[in-house]
């Protein structure tokens, strides 16, 4: 949904757009015949399948490989399942589901808080999606022992062009430069709309080998 930083259940506008990439050692079928077009069904809703063989584009000079984009608009908001269905030029299927969130473009909103590696040694990456791309959003990210003392702490303005970001790192060591101890450690991420003034926060924990 929207690019290929998405994650399954993350967050959309009401009017994402659908990205498929195909790959096949035969071809990809885009001239339909009976139950065979490359169909996107929307919630479960099969007598209304959306058919995007005109939506397929082969890459240049490679007739096995290509991708769709497919504008899906004014979705209700809330969540949404995409069940896509596309065959080969020997018609054998291939079947993928994707889960998405629709929300509102009034307050910022984030989900799939997480930090990459986890557990880590040397350096980790704070990972949330949202629904505010091209906006900046400051975002602060405090990482405290369980007993709730903070031992380091950033503060970040970031903006994507997507709903992923993943622009905030951190080496494991405390705010004076002093690699903390092994364990397991809670942190905070609050994220904070600059053109909403709306926030949002979320407590995840993460493990120091």
């Amino acid at each position: 949904m929207n690019d290929q930083t998405f994650i399954s259940g993350g967050i959309t506008n009401e009017s994402p757009l659908f990205l498929a990439f195909l790959e096949d050692e035969n071809g990809i079928n885009t001239a339909s015949g009976i139950g065979h077009d490359i169909i996107a069904i929307l919630d479960g809703d099969e007598n209304n399948p959306y058919k995007l063989n005109d939506y397929y584009e082969t890459e240049l000079d490679d007739y096995t490989k290509g991708k769709l984009k497919f504008p899906f608009r004014n979705l209700a908001v809330g969540l949404h399942t995409i069940t896509f269905k596309a065959w080969d030029v020997y018609n054998n299927p291939i079947t993928s589901e994707i889960q998405f969130i629709v929300v509102g473009d009034e307050s910022i909103q984030i989900t799939n808080v997480l930090n990459y590696p986890n557990p880590f040694i040397n350096y980790t990456q704070f990972w949330f999606t949202h629904n505010k791309p091209f906006e900046p959003l400051e975002v602060q990210v405090q990482v405290m022992t369980v007993s709730g003392k903070i031992v380091w702490s950033k503060n970040q303005t970031v903006t994507t062009e997507g709903f992923l970001s993943r622009e905030i790192t951190w080496d494991g060591k405390d705010d004076f430069g002093d690699r903390i101890g092994k364990g397991t450690y809670i942190y905070k991420l609050t994220v904070k709309s600059v053109l909403t003034n709306t926030r949002t926060e979320k407590y995840e924990k993460l493990v120091i080998l």
